[in-house]
């Protein structure tokens, strides 16, 4: 999908629930309708409705804000409220639908990329354990026996067994690394999801704060104008 089509496609399909139900009476509007929202297929693509879907809230926002204000303008003040308040509720709605789809997509993708990274780990370390077992460490070569006389330092046979067990204990060793550092680069790669992860809540709690305070400023200036209210006779 193109992603220049995602935004309005976002934006087209809330207001086009929110007229379909707005339009119903209340007794009739659906409350558990499940949007439908158009499938992720990049990281890029989720990435870029989760930015539009965050300035679409804010816009709704600002336009539910608006409303109020005009509404206290209108002869049927409580029927324009409703009416601001049902688009506001059914284009939240929408938006969240949205970004539960993107942010799926992106925790699917990154489970994805883990378990890629961890059967890799474990290729890398089954060919090694072959490699080694087709390939084991040549057997020393043993000099002639020189005639001397009595002394005090081990056999040949002792020193080639304990040359022997010297090249079997370091090819035991590099088997028993390799699954180690298969391990490690898992848990690299964890660290680096898991650090991705805070980064985007640290980023996600900055906007719902900055969110807040422009609402919060938004309301309270609303609040400063004064209100005048028709009465029907």
């Amino acid at each position: 999908m193109n992603n220049r089509l995602v935004f309005p496609m976002i934006r087209l399909a809330a207001l086009a629930l929110a007229a379909g139900l707005v339009g119903c009476t209340p007794g009739l509007q659906p409350t558990s309708m499940a949007p439908q929202v158009p499938a992720t297929e990049s990281l890029e693509q989720a990435a870029l409705k989760l930015e539009q879907v965050r300035a679409q809230r804010a816009a709704t926002e600002a336009r539910y804000a608006n409303s109020e204000v005009t509404c206290y303008e209108k002869f049927f003040v409580n029927d324009c409220l409703d009416e601001a308040r049902e688009y506001r509720r059914v284009t939240l709605a929408y938006l969240n639908a949205v970004e539960d789809e993107a942010q799926h997509f992106q925790r699917k993708a990154s489970a994805d990329a883990r378990d890629a990274a961890v059967a890799e780990s474990i290729r890398v370390a089954e060919a090694e354990e072959a490699r080694l077992a087709a390939n084991p460490a040549p057997a020393p070569v043993v000099a002639a026996p020189k005639v001397k006389g009595p002394s005090t330092r081990p056999s040949l046979e002792a020193r080639q067994a304990a040359q022997a067990a010297k090249l079997a204990n370091i090819a035991a060793a590099e088997r028993a690394a390799v699954p180690e550092r298969a391990a490690n680069a898992a848990a690299f790669e964890q660290k680096r999801i898991d650090s991705e992860r805070r980064q985007r809540k640290v980023e996600e709690k900055k906007a719902a704060s900055a969110k807040k305070a422009e609402k919060a400023a938004k309301d309270a200036e609303a609040a400063a104008k004064p209100k005048e209210v028709k009465i029907s006779k």
